[in-house]
């Protein structure tokens, strides 16, 4: 996310990712990729500085990135720069290592799904777990491709919807509760539930209702670490 978020701001829509920022700042005006990721790095007992530390944690990601399909690297067979200029891969292109590996395009209005730039710049992206992110980015897409019924009654997201096209599990999409106490997401008429989101009364007919949901980005306009901490101590305090 970090990554498309760096490449969009900096290139113009339409063209093809490049990437010229070095994972180590050339100079202290500089910012490398180790100044863009919030990871945890001390000085370990091997003798390792903070900063290398937070330089094998970004190399671990970008290798984690590549496995995954999600980037190539033009550097491999440099042991010491392999994950330098890394470049991001098309979802939903050729498979890896085939002769022609098709570069993310950076996309026009109204391509793909918008996220509002408070998700990054009000640091919501590096306070929120993986799988908080993973369902409010699934609701989202849901939204844009369902416009009206998020308008009107809010989206839901089926379980084979939830397996299949987004890939999480039943514990990954409860972060629904987590999500609404944040504010990012509201209920919309949903009813008495048990804890796997079936409404009571319908579950005692034999029958399954999804939870609905519409977005609340207004949210996204105040600090994430604000906003989580009051609603944190709010529910332990």
């Amino acid at each position: 996310l970090t990554a498309l978020y760096e490449t969009q701001v900096r290139q113009r829509p339409g063209s093809v990712h490049t990437n010229d920022r070095l994972l180590w700042p050339p100079s202290p005006d500089d910012i490398g990729w180790i100044g863009l990721l919030a990871v945890t790095a001390t000085v370990s007992t091997a003798g390792r500085s903070e900063m290398d530390n937070r330089l094998r944690q970004v190399k671990s990601a970008i290798g984690r990135l590549r496995r995954e399909g999600a980037v190539t690297l033009p550097s491999e067979n440099q042991p010491r720069h392999k994950f330098e200029h890394f470049l991001l891969r098309n979802d939903g292109g050729n498979p890896l290592g085939t002769p022609d590996e098709p570069r993310y395009v950076i996309p026009r209005r109204h391509e793909g799904v918008d996220i509002p730039v408070e998700f990054y710049t009000n640091n919501w992206m590096h306070c929120l777990t993986d799988s908080e992110i993973a369902l409010w980015l699934g609701l989202r897409l849901l939204a844009k491709e369902h416009p009206e019924a998020h308008r009107e009654s809010g989206v839901f997201m089926a379980d084979r919807t939830r397996r299949l096209c987004f890939g999480l599990t039943r514990d990954a999409y409860e972060c629904h509760a987590t999500l609404r106490r944040f504010g990012l997401i509201k209920g919309v008429g949903n009813e008495p539930r048990w804890r796997a989101g079936r409404s009571v009364r319908l579950r005692e007919q034999g029958l399954l209702e999804p939870l609905h949901f519409v977005l609340d980005d207004q949210t996204l306009d105040d600090s994430a670490t604000e906003v989580i901490g009051a609603a944190l101590q709010s529910r332990y305090w």
